[in-house]
C-alpha cells in the first residue's frame, strides 16, 4: 500500500477496511509489543486498542529512553546537580523522574542550575556562555538521538569547549529485543518496530535478531493507518505461520538505514554493556565514548560512579517494559502514582506506559 500525501494514513474510510481485513483474519490469540514510546502513544491517542479483535493485545515494550534509563544513572543526574559551579541540562522528561532520594526538578527549585534544553546543540551554548562553570549534558535516548549527541562532542572538540561533558545512558535497540525473547515468562508474538530509530539503523540492523528468534517483525510509521497496517502484516504472519522481518515504513526507512548518521555515531561512541530498567545489564547494548573523546564524558571527568539500586518499593515500571503487567495491573497505578506525584518513569515521561494509560484509557 502506497500513499502520498499524510491526511490519507489518517483516513477514517482506510482504516476501517483494515480493522475489518484484521477482523476477518485474526483467528489466534496474540501478544504484539510496540517497542517504540511514540508508537505506545499514537496506538492511545486513536483508540487503536479498541477496534482490534479481543483476542489482539498490545503489549508496550521497552521503547521509552526515559523509562529505560536505570535507577542509579537517575541517581547521577541528581548528584551531578548537587555539585557546585555545574550546570545541569536535561530534556524535560528528566525533570521529574525520581531518584532514590531527590529528583532534578527539586534540585532546581533548591536553588541548582537544572535548565531544559530541546538539543544538545543548546547545551553546547550555553556552555560557551558560561565558561566560568561546567555543563553537564544528561545523555538519554537511542539510535535516534546518538548521533546528534556524537555531533555535538565533535562540536565541542572543533570549538575547543573544555567545561563541556555529558553523561552517557544511550541505549540500543535491537540488543534489548534479543534480551526480551530470552526473559523468561515473556510472551511475544510479534514486534512492532520502531520507526524513528530504523531510520537511523535501516531494516538490516534487525536481521540478526530475527534469525535467531524468527518472530513475526515489521517497522511501522506513527499514524493510525501505518499502525494498523502492521498489526495486520503481523497477524498475518502468524496465521500463515511464516515469520518475516517487514519495512512497512518505506517512505522513511531503507535497509541500510542513515550511513552518514551512524559513521558519526560510530566515530565517537564505542558499543559497552548497558542498564536497562526492570531488564537488568545487557551486554553490548550502550555506547560509550571513545578513549579519544572520553575527557567529554562527564562520570570521569567527576569521579561519579553511582552503586546499582533497586527500583522504587511497589514501582512495576520494569515488569510493565518487559510486558509481564499492563499499568492498571501495578498497585500504585492512580494510586500514589499520578502524573503529579509519579513513583516510577514510566508515569513520567511523555512516551511512557503508565502515562499513557493514564491519560487516554
Amino acid at each position: 500500500m502506497v500513499l502520498k500525501y499524510i491526511e490519507e494514513y489518517r483516513d477514517g474510510v482506510l482504516a476501517r477496511a483494515i480493522v475489518k481485513k484484521i477482523h476477518s483474519v485474526s483467528k489466534k490469540k496474540l501478544r504484539l509489543m510496540e517497542v517504540c514510546g511514540t508508537h505506545t502513544m499514537s496506538i492511545f491517542r486513536h483508540g487503536i486498542r479498541s477496534v482490534l479483535p479481543v483476542g489482539i493485545t498490545l503489549l508496550s515494550g521497552p521503547g521509552c529512553p526515559v523509562c529505560v534509563t536505570a535507577q542509579k544513572d537517575i541517581d547521577a543526574f541528581v548528584e551531578f546537580a548537587k555539585v557546585k559551579n555545574v550546570i545541569v541540562t536535561t530534556f524535560g522528561d528528566l525533570i521529574k523522574v525520581p531518584g532514590s532520594r531527590s529528583t532534578l526538578g527539586k534540585e532546581k527549585a533548591d536553588g541548582a542550575d537544572v535548565r531544559i534544553v530541546y538539543s544538545v546543540f543548546d547545551a553546547i551554548n550555553i556552555a560557551k556562555e558560561n565558561k566560568d562553570k561546567e555543563v553537564v549534558f544528561c545523555s538519554v535516548g537511542f539510535e535516534t538521538t546518538i548521533p546528534t549527541i556524537a555531533a555535538g562532542i565533535l562540536m565541542g572538540v572543533e570549538g575547543k569547549i573544555d567545561n563541556f561533558s555529558i553523561y552517557s545512558a544511550n541505549k540500543l535497540t535491537p540488543p534489548a529485543l534479543a534480551a526480551l525473547m530470552e526473559t523468561d515468562g515473556v510472551k511475544i508474538d510479534g514486534f512492532i518496530l520502531p520507526g524513528h530509530v530504523s531510520v537511523i539503523t535501516g531494516t538490516n540492523a534487525y536481521r540478526d535478531t530475527f534469525e535467531k528468534y524468527n518472530i513475526p517483525s515489521v517497522i511501522a510509521g506513527f499514524e493510525p493507518i501505518d499502525i494498523l497496517q502492521a498489526v495486520l502484516i503481523l497477524i498475518q504472519q502468524n496465521e500463515a505461520e511464516k515469520p518475516a522481518l517487514e519495512n512497512a515504513y518505506p517512505r522513511a526507512v531503507s535497509d541500510a538505514g542513515n550511513v552518514k548518521a551512524k559513521q558519526i555515531m560510530n566515530q565517537v561512541f564505542e558499543i559497552c554493556d548497558a542498564s536497562w530498567r526492570g531488564i537488568g545489564e545487557i551486554a553490548s547494548s550502550g555506547m560509550t565514548l571513545k578513549k579519544e573523546y572520553q575527557k567529554f564524558d562527564a562520570a570521569i571527568k567527576f569521579c561519579m560512579d553511582m552503586p546499582d539500586v533497586p527500583e522504587p518499593k511497589g514501582c512495576a515500571c520494569g515488569q510493565i517494559l518487559l510486558g509481564l503487567k499492563t499499568p492498571e495491573q501495578c498497585a500504585l497505578y492512580k494510586n500514589k502514582c499520578t502524573p503529579m506525584t509519579p513513583v516510577g518513569p514510566c508515569m513520567v515521561s511523555n512516551e511512557g506506559s503508565c502515562a499513557a494509560f493514564y491519560r487516554y484509557s
